[in-house]
């Protein structure tokens, strides 16, 4: 299984629609993203790790769990979620949207899976929505969303050593 796109819709610094593609290719399966100081690597990862586990993002890693705090709490924490710009517009939603592909499900007749997580600062609602293929699944719908996302697609106690900041790790190599 590996993430073929994303798509992040006013979440944070990523005004409008904006999509990430992963394609991929036969013997390279990691992805490196960089850039300079300031220009979304971390809040791209956040964005994956929020999609994955809401509310519960903040037992993924202490990194997750001193930002909510440092915001007040998880709906404090969402509200600064959204893209200032698009607030400043009038808009009220932000999205994260995460297509896998080449999903093994155990008796499922579908090899993608397209998880997206929405929040609205309005009304303060977030939803979350599955889809194999085109369509809802009923073992989405039998053991529920995030017990299918923690069954299926990355338990959460492992998903920080596929989701880190390495700016992180140079600090910690740094203090040593």
């Amino acid at each position: 299984m590996y993430i073929e796109k994303v798509e992040l819709n006013n979440f944070r610094i990523y005004h409008g629609t904006n999509h990430a593609v992963f394609p991929a290719v036969p013997g390279k399966n990691v992805y490196i993203i960089s850039g300079d100081n300031g220009y979304g690597k971390t809040t791209f990862l956040t964005s994956l790790v929020w999609c994955l586990y809401g509310k519960q993002m903040q037992e993924v890693d202490k990194f997750y769990k001193d930002r909510i705090l440092a915001s007040g709490g998880y709906k404090g924490y969402l509200a600064s979620c959204m893209n200032k710009q698009a607030l400043s517009r009038g808009e009220a939603e932000f999205s994260v949207g995460v297509n896998l592909e080449g999903v093994a499900l155990p008796g499922v007749q579908c090899d993608s899976v397209q998880i997206t997580r929405r929040y609205n600062i309005n009304k303060e609602s977030e939803s979350l929505e599955i889809k194999m293929g085109d369509t809802a699944n009923e073992l989405v719908d039998e053991l529920g969303q995030q017990l299918f996302i923690q069954e299926f697609i990355l338990p959460k106690e492992t998903a920080k050593f596929f989701f880190f900041d390495a700016e992180r790790i140079v600090t910690i190599a740094e203090m040593q």
